[in-house]
């Protein structure tokens, strides 16, 4: 990481100064390898430890997906990848592990190559912001679109964001809407309590992500139902047995969540032939029987 040199006067001072500014910033300190694919974080003040993330690009799509908001997450891997990219704030949640509650993070890097001119190295500082990256009008948008228990995109967000690639670049493509629904969650809700039945879902939300890739628009909609958006489906038959994977998540024998004794129903539905719109595929998906 970063060390404040003092070996004349003037660069000590230079250095405390820049020190002072951090810590007025409340900044988090970072060093990304990309050799390694590890990512280092500190903190300049209290309130986080440091704390080492190994395979930090490569989990990104699965357990570490709620650090970064999905709208965010390929821009994310490029930015760290040393791929040009314009943008230099984040939608992240730092927490430890992360909860789907997102902030604004404002980037400051320098990049090092290695000795053949290849990228090494990714250093810099982020903090907090209140200021949105464009407009206190994107934030809001953003919220609007953000489900508040587990972070992801919620029903208004997921039409929003299917509905620009329906109408885009996906417009040609076969795309598809993966619908997944707790049945009776208002029982488990009655048995965990609303705290442990929310805790509940964000751990489940991560589970389901990460059978999916991270260009796909992961949702909750409310009461234990959840959504992914899948872009682009080569292959019907590999969707459909990805997905079947989901219902392993529900097996009594499953020993993370087994214990609970929930059921799903799992239902697709396909564009174009089911729907060109985001709402259309959800009405198709909502009305079909269950897939197992």
């Amino acid at each position: 990481m970063w060390q404040y040199k003092a070996d004349i006067p003037e660069t000590h001072y230079q250095n405390q100064c820049v020190k002072l500014l951090l810590q007025k910033l409340g900044a988090i300190l970072f060093s990304y390898e990309l050799k390694t694919d590890t990512m280092s974080f500190r903190l300049v003040r209290g309130g986080m430890k440091a704390r080492e993330i190994e395979g930090f690009r490569r989990t990104m799509n699965a357990e570490r997906r709620l650090m970064v908001h999905p709208d965010f997450l390929e821009q994310m891997i490029a930015f760290f990848s040393g791929q040009n990219t314009e943008r230099d704030s984040f939608l992240l949640d730092m927490g430890n592990p992360p909860m789907g509650k997102y902030s604004w993070y404002k980037f400051v890097i320098e990049r090092e190559n290695d000795e053949y001119g290849h990228l090494s190295t990714v250093r810099g500082a982020m903090w907090r912001t209140d200021r949105l990256h464009d407009a206190a009008k994107e934030g809001g948008r953003f919220r609007s679109e953000l489900d508040s228990v587990t972070g992801v995109a919620n029903e208004s967000g997921l039409i929003a964001q299917a509905d620009r690639v329906l109408a885009g670049e996906g417009k040609k493509d076969v795309n598809a809407l993966v619908l997944v629904r707790l049945e009776r969650y208002g029982d488990l809700e009655k048995r965990l309590g609303k705290r442990g039945a929310e805790t509940l879902l964000v751990r489940l939300c991560n589970s389901i992500g990460s059978k999916f890739r991270s260009g796909d628009v992961l949702a909750h909609l409310g009461d234990g139902a959840f959504a992914v958006f899948v872009r682009d489906v080569t292959s019907k038959p590999l969707l459909e047995l990805n997905v079947k994977g989901i219902e392993a998540i529900f097996r009594p024998g499953n020993a993370e969540y087994g214990k609970y004794g929930m059921k799903c129903r799992i239902t697709l539905a396909y564009s174009p032939e089911e729907g060109i719109r985001c709402r259309d595929l959800l009405d198709a998906a909502r009305k079909k029987a269950p897939l197992l």
